[in-house]
C-alpha cells in the first residue's frame, strides 16, 4: 500500500516526539542522592584523566570530557598529581553513577565541559577535593555559584596543612618523602655518622605503643596506624584529614 506524503509526513513527526523520550528521564533517577541539587543530570563515570579531569557517558550514550568547575588539581610532574589523580579515582569509580551540574558558561576554550560533579553517595567532589587539601579554589568567570564555599574550605585545608599546603612533595603514588636518605657506601674512607636513636617518651598507662614526637616517626620505627575509638595511642597524633586514621602507612 502506498501512503500519501501526508500520511508520512504525520508519521514522522510522531517519531520526533516519541523517540527523545527514552533519553530525557535517565532509569536511575529515583536513586538520586539528596544532597544532589535541582538540575543535576546524571552521568556514567568512564575515565579518569586527572585530578580535575574526567571522561562521562550521558543519558544519550556520548561521552564528554568534563573540567571540574572552580578547582585546580597539580599537572603530571607535580607534586601531589598522583594523590589527587587517585583520590579523585576513589571519589568517582569508573562505571558508576554520577551527577552533573553547569553553571553560567558550559564549555571552556578548549571544548570541556564545565561542571560541578557529586558522585553516587551524594558527595560534592569538587569540594571535597578543595577541602582536603588535593586541590586549590580557582574562580573560572563567570562561573562562581560555590566559590566562596570552596574559598572557605581552601582556608581550612591551608590552615591544617593537608597535603598541597603542608610544605611536602609527593611526587609518586605511595610515596610522600621529597628526598631520601642515601644509603652508607660500604668502601667509604669517612666514618658515617650514626643516625640518633629516637629516645620516645613513656606511654601514658592507656598506651601500649612508644609515643614519637611525629606520625613520621613512628612509622620510621614500624608503629602505626592507629585508630579512632579502637586504639589509645590515636589520641597521641593529629588527624588531618579527619578519616578516624592517625599514622597511616
Amino acid at each position: 500500500m502506498r501512503l500519501s506524503s501526508r500520511m508520512l509526513a504525520v508519521l514522522a513527526s510522531s517519531a520526533a516526539l516519541v523517540a527523545p523520550l527514552t533519553i530525557v528521564t535517565p532509569a536511575d533517577a529515583a536513586a538520586r542522592p539528596a544532597k544532589v541539587p535541582k538540575g543535576a543530570v546524571s552521568v556514567r563515570v568512564k575515565k579518569i584523566v586527572d585530578g580535575d579531569t574526567i571522561d562521562v557517558v550521558n543519558s544519550r550514550g556520548k561521552t564528554l570530557r568534563v573540567r571540574l568547575l572552580e578547582i585546580d588539581t597539580p599537572e603530571r610532574g607535580q607534586c601531589w598529581f598522583h594523590a589527587a589523580t587517585a583520590r579523585t579515582a576513589a571519589l568517582l569509580p569508573v562505571g558508576k553513577l554520577a551527577y552533573v551540574l553547569k553553571d553560567k558558561d558550559p564549555k571552556d576554550r578548549y571544548g570541556r565541559h564545565l561542571f560541578y560533579v557529586w558522585n553516587s553517595g551524594g558527595s560534592f567532589v569538587n569540594r571535597a577535593l578543595v577541602r582536603y587539601g588535593y586541590a586549590k579554589a580557582v574562580l573560572y568567570k563567570p562561573n562562581d555559584r560555590y566559590i566562596k564555599v570552596m574559598r572557605a574550605d581552601q582556608a581550612k585545608a591551608r590552615a591544617a596543612r593537608l597535603r598541597i599546603w603542608s610544605g611536602k612533595c609527593e611526587t609518586a603514588a605511595g610515596s610522600q618523602s621529597p628526598t631520601k636518605r642515601p644509603a652508607p657506601t660500604p668502601t667509604s674512607t669517612k666514618r658515617a655518622t650514626p643516625s640518633p636513636t629516637p629516645t620516645p617518651a613513656p606511654p601514658p598507662s592507656s598506651g601500649t605503643d612508644p609515643r614519637f614526637s611525629t606520625c613520621a616517626e613512628a612509622n620510621r620505627n614500624g608503629y602505626g596506624p592507629y585508630y579512632r575509638g579502637k586504639d589509645p595511642e590515636y589520641s597521641w597524633y593529629q588527624d588531618r584529614d579527619g578519616d578516624g586514621i592517625v599514622c597511616e602507612r
